[in-house]
């Protein structure tokens, strides 16, 4: 009986010793690695479709910079993105940090999955770079709604920024009708509640400027959520109407403290 014991522990010590030694082989690393030289300001819409066509998942967006190791700042897309909109916001920041990246997702699924799905992922890319101690995330659009969901869902220990830009976050019929989305009595949508280590801010858009909302008779972005803060865009930056995809710009160059005229 006692050599039939030791023989089980043995074949099991082997298979974990053997497991062990694969993961040590592979660990995490991102869908795909895109460097900044890609990503044309001159030819944004070209460098769009490159962003956008990465791996679904986390893309790593190297800019050369060294700054910042302990920040990873991730960026998500919205509905049906052609990925120009961030060519340049996304080229600024991997400029200041070192840990940037570009997530991609599967956007005909429901908000409340993908966010379940970012959650996921995030974990396995925080234990994977060592020193991380802030993550910032900026959900454009369908994006917003998406980093939401997914703020309620997060398991890392680490104090983490949400910034929604432009976003729909009180719902639109779509979304209720396709993703069984629970409403409150205003008819918004219901999200789940946070912890005290998510910092939540929305940034929207001037409706009428808006060509996603502007045909809506009140605007989608204005929602009250417990623990987020909100603040509204100027119509215009540098003389331009501040739209819903450039809104993405004024606000990475808000946070980087990059000024515009309006």
């Amino acid at each position: 009986m006692i050599k039939y014991w030791y023989k089980i522990f043995t074949i099991f010590s082997v298979l974990f010793l053997t497991t062990g030694q694969v993961y040590s082989q592979h660990p995490f690393s991102p869908s795909s690695i895109l460097e900044v030289e890609k990503l044309s300001p001159d030819d944004v819409k070209s460098s769009g479709e490159l962003l956008i066509s990465q791996s679904l998942g986390f893309t790593k967006i190297v800019g050369g910079t060294t700054d910042n190791l302990d920040v990873l700042v991730i960026a998500v897309h919205g509905y049906k993105s052609e990925g120009y909109e961030w060519v340049g916001p996304i080229t600024k920041l991997a400029g200041r940090y070192a840990n940037t990246y570009f997530y991609r997702y599967e956007w005909e699924i429901c908000p409340q999955e993908a966010g379940d799905e970012l959650a996921r992922q995030i974990g396995p890319l925080v234990k994977s770079i060592p020193g991380i101690k802030r993550v910032v995330l900026f959900g454009h659009s369908y994006g917003g709604i998406v980093v939401t969901y997914f703020a309620s869902e997060l398991q890392i220990p680490l104090s983490v920024e949400i910034h929604t830009i432009a976003a729909p976050l009180a719902g639109y019929p779509r979304i209720f009708e396709q993703c069984g989305i629970e409403k409150s009595k205003d008819k918004n949508i219901i999200f789940p509640f946070w912890g005290s280590s998510v910092h939540h801010y929305q940034w929207r858009t001037v409706h009428k400027q808006d060509n996603a909302f502007n045909k809506m008779p009140d605007d989608p972005q204005v929602v009250f959520l417990q623990g987020s803060q909100a603040k509204r865009l100027p119509e215009t930056m540098d003389g331009r109407r501040l739209g819903h995809n450039w809104s993405i710009t004024w606000v990475i160059d808000e946070y980087l403290g990059i000024r515009h005229s309006q």
